[in-house]
């Protein structure tokens, strides 16, 4: 399964998501056809840049510099221009999402792509009219800042079509904080209609500079794709593209990071498995003779072998050969101990077990950083956090406390952090 990771450390906009696609791969001639497509007049302009030393590209769209339609974006560049608007308040500069739908389906576009395009604004139209109070119908786009959007959006949409993604995870979204401020008044950030579209499955948080990170559009877009948002899954990276921001921070890398790649295969790395257990009582046999059947055993796609001893009631003592293998192995073995051994029967079951992924992480705490060792399922569910008993126990000696109450304390702090 093809699996594209985003990584939303700072946000996510549809600039970013352009630019890291296009670094990731999608042909920069794909996409200037996408714009001329449209229709509207926009024009796309990809810059590599560096963005804290590493090498990103910038995606820009302009628009036409058209008297009538644009002349509000002369003063105000359209990214400070609101998504939605109310039809008394600039009643010549709206535009209808059923507008917007025919812009877009009328594009020569693959249907794939237009259809993730329109999709995303449904679902954003429908989020501002909830939060709003208001029919869907009422609602109306800021014709200047739909525009640019739609182009930004489609693009989104070509290039995830074009790298044919079959599932898209994303990371816990920084998304901003502070006010935005708009001629017609402020709203906070997130934006109402963006923690809509979050919904309760989308882990966020804010750090960095008080702005908004992430944008409604992008968040009706994630929704759009049916992203998964977990930790990285287990996957062979193939691509990694970047995408900068039009803002360089100090205190925050500005751009999008892309991972895409295919998944470990599900037969061979799933969470939850199947095993044969074979077993053979052995006569005499030599430990030189046992030594060299075990290696064998090993060559034939054994997992694992070992010997136990079996005291009868007679007090008569024998071994049993134990084998784990995989089932597609298992035949091949049981042949094999038919022929090397002198036995008479072989027994063998076959049992499900299940695995856990483990890393080491450091957990910064008040006593400074303690590794933890982590197990997860493929899945990404958490299921064991074990602190480094040596360091909790010199931490509780330290400071007085009790070796339970340190470890806990370190469980607390890298589950939330999670969280």
């Amino acid at each position: 399964m093809r699996i594209g990771y985003l990584d939303c450390f700072a946000g996510m906009s549809s600039s970013r998501f352009v630019g890291a696609l296009v670094s990731a791969g999608v042909p920069e001639q794909l996409l200037h056809d996408a714009v001329s497509a449209l229709d509207i007049g926009a024009r796309l302009e990809l810059l590599h840049i560096k963005r804290n030393n590493i090498a990103t590209i910038k995606a820009h769209i302009s628009l036409s510099a058209d008297a009538d339609t644009y002349h509000e974006a002369e003063e105000t560049p359209y990214y400070e221009l609101p998504t939605f608007i109310s039809s008394h308040v600039v009643p010549d500069n709206i535009q209808l999402l059923s507008t917007i739908h025919a812009l877009i389906n009328n594009a020569q576009l693959s249907q794939r792509a237009k259809d993730l395009a329109v999709d995303t604004f449904t679902h954003l139209a429908h989020a501002e009219a909830s939060v709003r109070g208001l029919p869907v119908e009422e609602i109306y786009f800021h014709k200047v800042r739909a525009l640019n959007t739609v182009v930004g959006i489609t693009l989104c949409c070509v290039g995830c079509d074009w790298l044919n993604i079959d599932q898209w995870y994303a990371s816990s979204l920084n998304v901003g904080s502070g006010v935005l401020k708009y001629p017609q008044g402020m709203l906070p950030v997130p934006a109402p209609a963006t923690l809509y579209l979050l919904g309760d499955k989308a882990p966020i948080f804010a750090a960095g500079p008080q702005r908004e990170l992430l944008t409604s559009t992008c968040a009706g877009l994630l929704k759009a794709l049916k992203v998964k948002f977990a930790p990285c899954p287990p996957m062979c990276i193939s691509r990694v593209g970047y995408g900068a921001g039009r803002i360089e921070y100090d205190n925050l890398p500005n751009f999008l990071r892309i991972c895409i790649g295919n998944d470990l295969g599900k037969d061979k790395y799933s969470t939850s498995s199947e095993i044969v257990i074979t077993q053979a009582e052995l006569g005499e046999v030599s430990a030189q003779r046992l030594q060299d059947v075990q290696q064998k055993l090993y060559e034939h796609g054994a997992q694992l072998v070992y010997i136990v001893p079996i005291c009868s009631v007679i007090s008569q003592v024998t071994r049993k050969l134990v084998i784990f293998s995989l089932p597609e192995r298992a035949e091949i073995i049981r042949h094999y101990l038919f022929n090397i051994l002198s036995l008479h029967s072989i027994h063998w079951r076959v049992e499900r077990y299940e695995r856990l992924i483990h890393y080491d992480e450091d957990v910064l705490t008040p006593w400074g950083l303690i590794k933890v060792q982590v197990g997860q399922l493929l899945d990404n569910q958490i299921i064991s956090v074990i602190p480094d008993d040596e360091r909790c126990a010199m931490v509780a000696q330290k400071h007085h406390l009790s070796y339970t109450e340190v470890v806990e304390t370190v469980r607390t702090i890298f589950l939330s952090r999670k969280n």
